[in-house]
């Protein structure tokens, strides 16, 4: 890979896993420095955060964590 390339995009194209940062809810990712403002772009996996504490996946949209629900199981 040319060194210009993310080190994500090495692992994706090598089919390796890429595991994202795991957080209780967003008030343990903002204890842990992991703020949406700090960190636009970034996703994370919240085991209880969602609605009805629920996981879910949070992307930043630079101002707030934007939740995904994790829905069925893939088939």
């Amino acid at each position: 890979m040319g060194k210009d390339v993310p080190r994500s995009f090495e692992k994706i194209r090598s089919g390796e896993q890429i595991q994202i940062p795991t957080f209780t809810n967003v008030a343990a990712a903002t204890a842990a420095g992991v703020t949406a403002a700090k960190f636009p772009r970034r996703m994370v996996y919240l085991s209880a955060g969602g609605t009805g504490a629920v996981p879910c996946v949070a992307i930043s949209d630079g101002t707030n964590w934007r939740q995904m629900a994790v829905g069925v199981n893939a088939i």
